[in-house]
Protein backbone atom coordinates (compact mmCIF):
# COMPACT_ATOMS: atom_id res chain seq x y z
CA UNK A 1 0.00 0.00 0.00
CA UNK A 2 0.87 3.38 -0.84
CA UNK A 3 -0.98 5.01 1.69
CA UNK A 4 -0.88 7.32 4.65
CA UNK A 5 -0.82 4.24 7.27
CA UNK A 6 1.63 2.07 5.34
CA UNK A 7 4.03 5.31 4.83
CA UNK A 8 4.21 6.39 7.91
CA UNK A 9 4.28 2.79 9.81
CA UNK A 10 7.56 2.65 9.08
CA UNK A 11 9.77 3.56 12.72
CA UNK A 12 12.55 5.12 10.58
CA UNK A 13 10.62 7.35 8.14
CA UNK A 14 11.73 10.99 7.75
CA UNK A 15 8.96 13.10 8.59
CA UNK A 16 10.65 15.79 7.07
CA UNK A 17 10.67 14.26 3.64
CA UNK A 18 6.98 13.20 3.69
CA UNK A 19 6.25 16.82 4.80
CA UNK A 20 7.51 18.35 1.47
CA UNK A 21 4.51 17.47 -0.30
CA UNK A 22 2.31 16.92 1.88
CA UNK A 23 -1.78 18.19 0.60
CA UNK A 24 -3.52 19.32 3.55
CA UNK A 25 -6.84 20.35 3.16
CA UNK A 26 -9.71 22.10 5.88
CA UNK A 27 -13.11 21.58 5.36
CA UNK A 28 -14.65 25.45 6.87
CA UNK A 29 -12.81 28.43 6.18
CA UNK A 30 -13.96 30.04 9.29
CA UNK A 31 -11.67 31.48 12.00
CA UNK A 32 -10.45 28.52 13.10
CA UNK A 33 -8.94 27.51 9.43
CA UNK A 34 -7.61 30.79 9.41
CA UNK A 35 -5.65 30.94 12.94
CA UNK A 36 -4.13 27.25 12.46
CA UNK A 37 -3.88 27.43 8.30
CA UNK A 38 -2.29 30.82 8.88
CA UNK A 39 0.22 29.25 11.54
CA UNK A 40 1.03 26.53 9.10
CA UNK A 41 2.22 29.03 6.34
CA UNK A 42 3.71 31.60 8.65
CA UNK A 43 6.06 28.43 10.04
CA UNK A 44 6.73 27.64 6.50
CA UNK A 45 5.20 23.93 7.62
CA UNK A 46 3.14 23.37 4.69
CA UNK A 47 3.11 26.04 1.50
CA UNK A 48 -0.04 27.64 0.95
CA UNK A 49 -0.20 26.26 -3.18
CA UNK A 50 -0.53 22.85 -1.05
CA UNK A 51 -3.64 23.67 1.33
CA UNK A 52 -7.19 23.62 -0.04
CA UNK A 53 -10.16 25.02 1.57
CA UNK A 54 -13.72 24.34 1.20
CA UNK A 55 -16.77 26.46 2.38
CA UNK A 56 -20.80 26.91 1.53
CA UNK A 57 -20.21 30.37 -0.13
CA UNK A 58 -17.69 31.95 -2.59
CA UNK A 59 -17.89 34.57 0.50
CA UNK A 60 -17.12 32.64 2.85
CA UNK A 61 -13.43 31.65 1.15
CA UNK A 62 -12.48 35.25 0.65
CA UNK A 63 -10.17 35.15 3.11
CA UNK A 64 -8.19 32.10 2.61
CA UNK A 65 -7.86 33.14 -1.10
CA UNK A 66 -6.28 35.93 0.03
CA UNK A 67 -3.78 33.60 1.97
CA UNK A 68 -2.90 32.11 -1.20
CA UNK A 69 -4.49 28.92 -0.46
CA UNK A 70 -6.60 27.02 -2.82
CA UNK A 71 -10.31 26.47 -2.65
CA UNK A 72 -13.51 25.39 -3.62
CA UNK A 73 -17.05 24.44 -2.61
CA UNK A 74 -16.95 20.77 -3.06
CA UNK A 75 -16.03 19.44 0.26
CA UNK A 76 -15.37 15.88 -1.64
CA UNK A 77 -13.01 17.28 -3.43
CA UNK A 78 -10.86 18.53 -0.66
CA UNK A 79 -10.84 15.12 0.35
CA UNK A 80 -9.81 13.44 -2.55
CA UNK A 81 -6.59 15.86 -2.98
CA UNK A 82 -5.55 16.07 0.67
CA UNK A 83 -3.80 13.24 3.20
CA UNK A 84 -4.67 15.41 5.90
CA UNK A 85 -7.90 16.99 6.77
CA UNK A 86 -8.91 19.26 9.49
CA UNK A 87 -12.59 19.32 10.17
CA UNK A 88 -12.69 22.94 10.77
CA UNK A 89 -16.69 23.34 10.50
CA UNK A 90 -18.94 24.02 13.39
CA UNK A 91 -19.95 21.12 15.64
CA UNK A 92 -23.59 21.36 14.30
CA UNK A 93 -22.26 21.20 10.93
CA UNK A 94 -19.81 18.89 10.98
CA UNK A 95 -22.30 15.11 11.09
CA UNK A 96 -23.32 16.48 8.36
CA UNK A 97 -20.08 17.22 6.23
CA UNK A 98 -18.70 13.55 7.59
CA UNK A 99 -21.56 11.88 5.89
CA UNK A 100 -20.89 14.04 2.73
CA UNK A 101 -17.48 13.10 2.17
CA UNK A 102 -17.48 9.81 4.00
CA UNK A 103 -17.66 7.84 0.32
CA UNK A 104 -14.34 9.65 -0.32
CA UNK A 105 -12.04 8.84 3.19
CA UNK A 106 -9.83 6.38 3.02
CA UNK A 107 -7.97 4.36 5.97
CA UNK A 108 -4.55 6.33 4.01
CA UNK A 109 -6.56 9.44 5.65
CA UNK A 110 -5.82 11.34 8.56
CA UNK A 111 -8.40 13.44 10.22
CA UNK A 112 -7.78 16.42 12.48
CA UNK A 113 -10.92 17.83 14.24
CA UNK A 114 -10.67 21.21 15.72
CA UNK A 115 -14.80 21.10 16.64
CA UNK A 116 -15.09 21.56 19.81
CA UNK A 117 -17.66 18.91 21.70
CA UNK A 118 -17.43 16.10 19.19
CA UNK A 119 -15.46 13.11 19.88
CA UNK A 120 -12.85 10.73 18.44
CA UNK A 121 -15.50 7.97 18.39
CA UNK A 122 -18.66 9.89 16.95
CA UNK A 123 -16.17 11.07 13.96
CA UNK A 124 -15.36 7.33 13.49
CA UNK A 125 -19.18 5.96 13.66
CA UNK A 126 -19.87 8.70 11.13
CA UNK A 127 -17.12 8.04 8.93
CA UNK A 128 -17.83 4.34 9.10
CA UNK A 129 -14.02 3.89 8.68
CA UNK A 130 -10.85 2.67 10.08
CA UNK A 131 -9.55 6.19 9.73
CA UNK A 132 -7.29 7.93 12.09
CA UNK A 133 -8.86 10.48 13.76
CA UNK A 134 -6.70 13.02 15.75
CA UNK A 135 -9.23 15.21 17.91
CA UNK A 136 -7.58 18.74 18.64
CA UNK A 137 -8.17 22.31 20.19
CA UNK A 138 -6.39 24.70 19.19
CA UNK A 139 -7.07 28.62 20.52
CA UNK A 140 -7.03 31.32 18.25
CA UNK A 141 -3.65 32.81 18.85
CA UNK A 142 -1.95 29.84 16.71
CA UNK A 143 -2.37 32.37 13.82
CA UNK A 144 0.17 34.21 15.20
CA UNK A 145 2.40 31.01 16.28
CA UNK A 146 1.91 31.95 19.48
CA UNK A 147 -1.33 29.50 20.45
CA UNK A 148 -1.86 26.39 22.57
CA UNK A 149 -2.79 23.11 20.91
CA UNK A 150 -4.22 20.66 23.12
CA UNK A 151 -4.82 16.82 21.47
CA UNK A 152 -6.09 13.33 22.13
CA UNK A 153 -5.80 10.42 19.37
CA UNK A 154 -8.69 8.13 18.10
CA UNK A 155 -8.86 4.09 18.14
CA UNK A 156 -7.31 4.11 14.53
CA UNK A 157 -5.07 6.94 15.30
CA UNK A 158 -1.57 4.64 14.71
CA UNK A 159 1.44 6.29 16.91
CA UNK A 160 3.48 7.84 13.58
CA UNK A 161 0.02 9.61 12.61
CA UNK A 162 0.39 11.15 15.71
CA UNK A 163 4.10 12.04 15.22
CA UNK A 164 2.95 13.51 11.95
CA UNK A 165 0.12 15.88 14.15
CA UNK A 166 2.75 16.67 16.58
CA UNK A 167 4.57 17.49 13.60
CA UNK A 168 2.31 19.84 12.06
CA UNK A 169 0.85 21.81 14.76
CA UNK A 170 3.78 22.29 17.23
CA UNK A 171 5.22 25.50 14.98
CA UNK A 172 1.54 27.08 15.83
CA UNK A 173 3.08 27.15 19.75
CA UNK A 174 2.23 24.72 22.54
CA UNK A 175 1.53 21.14 21.42
CA UNK A 176 0.52 18.79 23.89
CA UNK A 177 -1.19 15.05 23.83
CA UNK A 178 -3.74 14.77 26.81
CA UNK A 179 -3.96 11.73 29.04
CA UNK A 180 -7.83 11.11 28.33
CA UNK A 181 -10.08 12.85 25.90
CA UNK A 182 -12.51 14.31 28.29
CA UNK A 183 -10.28 16.85 29.66
CA UNK A 184 -9.91 18.63 26.20
CA UNK A 185 -13.45 19.49 27.27
CA UNK A 186 -11.35 21.59 30.51
CA UNK A 187 -9.11 22.82 28.07
CA UNK A 188 -11.26 24.10 26.21
CA UNK A 189 -12.44 26.57 28.56
CA UNK A 190 -8.44 27.11 30.15
CA UNK A 191 -7.42 27.50 26.91
CA UNK A 192 -9.75 28.00 23.69
CA UNK A 193 -12.27 30.62 25.08
CA UNK A 194 -9.74 32.19 27.42
CA UNK A 195 -8.13 34.47 24.85
CA UNK A 196 -11.24 36.35 24.85
CA UNK A 197 -10.98 36.79 28.47
CA UNK A 198 -7.90 38.59 28.06
CA UNK A 199 -8.59 40.32 24.90
CA UNK A 200 -10.99 41.79 27.77
CA UNK A 201 -8.29 42.75 29.91
CA UNK A 202 -5.99 44.48 27.92
CA UNK A 203 -8.99 46.22 26.98
CA UNK A 204 -9.80 47.66 30.27
CA UNK A 205 -6.36 47.97 31.21
CA UNK A 206 -6.11 50.68 27.83
CA UNK A 207 -9.16 52.50 28.58
CA UNK A 208 -7.50 52.95 32.11
CA UNK A 209 -4.56 54.13 30.26
CA UNK A 210 -6.59 56.69 28.29
CA UNK A 211 -8.86 57.85 31.16
CA UNK A 212 -5.63 59.05 33.16
CA UNK A 213 -4.32 60.50 29.77
CA UNK A 214 -2.21 58.27 27.52
CA UNK A 215 -3.59 57.89 23.79
CA UNK A 216 -5.23 55.02 22.81
CA UNK A 217 -3.12 53.25 20.61
CA UNK A 218 0.02 53.95 22.85
CA UNK A 219 -2.25 53.13 25.88
CA UNK A 220 -3.20 49.58 24.18
CA UNK A 221 0.28 48.69 22.61
CA UNK A 222 1.69 49.08 26.26
CA UNK A 223 -0.97 46.87 28.26
CA UNK A 224 -0.84 44.05 25.31
CA UNK A 225 2.98 44.10 25.81
CA UNK A 226 2.72 43.88 29.52
CA UNK A 227 0.79 40.69 29.32
CA UNK A 228 2.91 39.42 26.57
CA UNK A 229 5.71 39.91 29.22
CA UNK A 230 4.28 38.72 32.48
CA UNK A 231 3.27 35.79 30.58
CA UNK A 232 6.49 34.41 29.40
CA UNK A 233 8.00 35.50 32.91
CA UNK A 234 6.04 33.01 34.18
CA UNK A 235 6.80 30.37 31.25
CA UNK A 236 10.45 31.06 32.13
CA UNK A 237 10.89 31.84 35.32
CA UNK A 238 10.05 28.66 37.10
CA UNK A 239 8.42 30.66 40.12
CA UNK A 240 5.31 30.65 41.22
CA UNK A 241 2.46 33.53 39.51
CA UNK A 242 1.90 34.81 42.73
CA UNK A 243 5.39 34.85 43.77
CA UNK A 244 5.97 37.01 40.61
CA UNK A 245 2.93 39.47 41.65
CA UNK A 246 4.76 39.58 45.46
CA UNK A 247 8.31 40.49 43.54
CA UNK A 248 6.12 43.90 42.30
CA UNK A 249 4.17 44.68 45.72
CA UNK A 250 5.99 46.64 47.85
CA UNK A 251 5.15 47.66 50.93
CA UNK A 252 2.27 50.72 51.13
CA UNK A 253 3.44 50.68 47.34
CA UNK A 254 1.10 51.30 44.50
CA UNK A 255 1.07 47.51 43.05
CA UNK A 256 -0.47 46.69 46.23
CA UNK A 257 -2.97 49.18 46.28
CA UNK A 258 -4.35 47.53 43.02
CA UNK A 259 -3.95 43.99 44.06
CA UNK A 260 -6.26 45.01 47.27
CA UNK A 261 -8.71 46.99 44.92
CA UNK A 262 -9.03 43.38 42.54
CA UNK A 263 -9.37 40.89 45.20
CA UNK A 264 -11.85 43.24 47.23
CA UNK A 265 -14.00 42.86 43.58
CA UNK A 266 -13.63 39.09 43.70
CA UNK A 267 -10.80 39.00 40.57
CA UNK A 268 -10.03 35.37 41.25
CA UNK A 269 -13.06 33.92 41.76
CA UNK A 270 -14.36 35.74 38.86
CA UNK A 271 -11.84 34.40 36.50
CA UNK A 272 -12.19 30.92 37.93
CA UNK A 273 -15.97 31.24 37.58
CA UNK A 274 -15.13 32.15 33.85
CA UNK A 275 -13.18 29.38 33.01
CA UNK A 276 -15.66 26.59 34.61
CA UNK A 277 -18.95 27.53 33.24
CA UNK A 278 -17.22 27.69 29.64
CA UNK A 279 -15.32 23.79 30.70
CA UNK A 280 -19.13 23.11 32.01
CA UNK A 281 -21.01 24.67 28.88
CA UNK A 282 -18.78 22.19 26.57
CA UNK A 283 -19.16 19.64 28.83
CA UNK A 284 -22.99 20.06 28.43
CA UNK A 285 -23.37 20.25 32.64
CA UNK A 286 -25.94 22.72 33.89
CA UNK A 287 -23.40 25.73 34.89
CA UNK A 288 -22.36 26.12 38.53
CA UNK A 289 -22.08 29.89 38.85
CA UNK A 290 -25.13 31.44 40.29
CA UNK A 291 -24.47 34.40 41.90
Amino acid sequence: SSGINAEYGVKQINLSTIMEGLRVGFLGSGNMCQAVAGGLIASGTVPASNITCSARSEGGLAVVRAMGMNTTLDNGEVVRNSRVVFLAVKPHILPGVLKEVAEFVTEDHLLVSVANMVTNMQIEDIVGKKVGVMRTLPNTPCKVRSGVVVAYPGTYCTPAQSDLCTKLMSPLGLFSILPSEPLIDVASGLCGSSPAFLFMMVDAMADAGVRMGLPRGVAQNLAAKTMEGSAKMVLESGEHPIQLANNVCSPGGTTIEGVYTLNRAGFKGTVMDAIITACEKTQGKPQTYNR
